[in-house]
């Protein structure tokens, strides 16, 4: 039943102000459903004693009893919708403003309209947030505005102009902030969809600079090339530089998005070996901590989190990276915590060359993450390599090779990753008994084969050896 679904989502506060909605003449006159939502209240810890009610209920009635309950629950699933409905209203700051200038300009109160139209374009041009909701909402007040002067035939030229660039700048923001969205969400399912008039959006944008004055057209404009153009590094350097102003004009919640758009095109060429973006990604990760736009409801994810200390490692930044791992640990969600936490402070010793740190972090954990648990292995086979541990790395190659046939949540990709990795590392640890023409021979063997696991590491180890 509908009705089920909408109060299993209820919080406390909905339960308490639902049945202050309720019991209001306002919204509502009908006794016998603020009876019923109270019996509700009293079962609402109990999915199943939703259901056993209804059904129950229904069973000891008869025939018209039985559709006058089933009209009250109709009323009450109406009523409940409605306060929905209210609740998000109430939530929007500039919706209550919309209506009421609908109503007095429909009213004739044109007084009291060009007071609060005034009001409300003060207000928004005074608040810090400009993105694009800022760019729609100051196109309705223009529109407001338009169709009041209609009642009153007092159209001026400089009105019209206004109404049409309003509503320009909230239509082009908003249609490349849903482009970016689109082409992110396109690679991941990869689809192929119809984008419309985006094409000449992107064209008349180019031909009129004038609008990248504007955070919420420049941001996703040059985010939108960021994500389609991998390789234009002038409109990543453009998006990074909007970044600095969307700081202080969009909503926390907006700016990671656009944090993300930025650190997806470095990590593609970090993944083409251009080693100069890792300074800009970690730069970035490093801004967006400082904005506070990677603690999503107070807490981070243990990805962000891995992803922000590699950068720094990877960048030999170990203080750096050591004040971060204790600073956001308790930022990690707790069930990940422990996990998240040991899997990169033993990173980080490794990284350093501390393996007996390192070694006792990796060796008693079993971590939940299958790219975490096979990162860690790796580790490991890589300080039993340098430490000469030949037993304890055959031991450890082996069992890589049993969790990667039996692990089904590996996918193919790193699969074959790590199964040339177990073979590289073998034949290195026999190295020894190599001539230099064979050491020569691997060296360009792994260097031509697309998916190994740690192939950096394992180039830097035949050079050392």
């Amino acid at each position: 039943m509908k009705i089920i679904k909408i109060l299993t989502s209820f919080t406390k506060s909905d339960w308490h102000w639902a049945e202050k909605f309720l019991k209001s003449p306002a919204f509502n006159q009908n006794l016998e459903i603020i009876s019923l939502f109270s019996t509700l209240k009293k079962k609402r810890n109990n999915l199943v004693d939703f259901s056993d009610f209804f059904e129950n209920t229904s069973k000891q009635k008869n025939k018209e009893e039985k559709a006058h309950f089933h009209h009250t629950c109709n009323y009450l699933l109406s009523s409940l919708e409605t306060y929905l409905a209210w609740q998000e209203w109430q939530k929007e700051p500039h919706a209550s403003v919309n209506y009421l200038l609908s109503a007095c300009r429909k009213r004739g109160l044109g007084h009291f309209f060009r007071e609060k139209l005034n009001k409300s374009r003060s207000g928004l041009d005074s608040q810090s947030i400009k993105n694009a909701a800022y760019l729609r909402q100051m196109y309705q007040l223009t529109l407001e505005d338009y169709q009041e002067s209609i009642q009153h035939g007092r159209n001026t030229a400089t009105q019209l102009q206004s109404l049409v660039n309003s509503h320009d700048l909230a239509f082009l923001a908003e249609k490349l902030k849903n482009a970016c969205g689109v082409v992110s969400r396109q690679k991941v399912f990869k689809l192929e969809l119809d984008t419309g008039m985006l094409p000449m959006v992107l064209a008349y944008v180019r031909s009129r600079p004038e609008l990248l004055q504007h955070t919420a057209i420049a941001v996703y404009y040059f985010g939108y090339l960021s994500l389609t153009e991998p390789l234009n590094d002038e409109s990543f350097f453009s998006l990074k530089t909007c970044l600095q102003t969307a700081g202080q004009q969009f909503p926390v919640e907006e700016l990671r998005d656009v944090y993300l758009i930025a650190i997806n095109f470095c990590i593609h060429r970090i993944n083409l070996r251009e080693e100069v973006y890792l300074k800009e990604v970690f730069d970035l990760y490093r801004q967006g901590l400082d904005s506070g736009v990677f603690l999503d409801q107070g807490g981070i994810s243990r990805f962000t989190y891995t992803n922000i200390a590699f950068a720094g490692l990877r960048l030999n930044a170990y203080e750096w990276v050591l004040d971060f791992l204790h600073k956001y640990r308790d930022y990690l969600p707790e069930a990940q915590k422990h996990g998240t936490y040991s899997f990169n402070l033993a990173r980080y010793y490794c990284e350093k060359g501390d393996f007996e740190q390192a070694m006792p972090l990796l060796q008693t954990m079993d971590f939940d993450d299958v790219l975490h648990n096979l990162t860690a292995k790796a580790m490991l086979a890589k300080m039993y390599v340098d430490t000469g541990e030949i037993v304890a790395l055959d031991s450890l190659l082996s069992s890589l090779g049993a969790y990667l046939r039996r692990k089904k949540q590996v996918t193919e990709q790193q699969r074959l990753a790590y199964k040339n990795f177990i073979r590289f590392v073998k034949r290195i640890a026999n190295q020894s008994w190599m001539s230099k023409r064979k050491v020569e021979v691997l060296k360009l063997e792994i260097a031509a084969t697309p998916l190994v696991a740690e192939k950096d590491w394992l180039m830097r180890i035949i050079d050392a050896k």
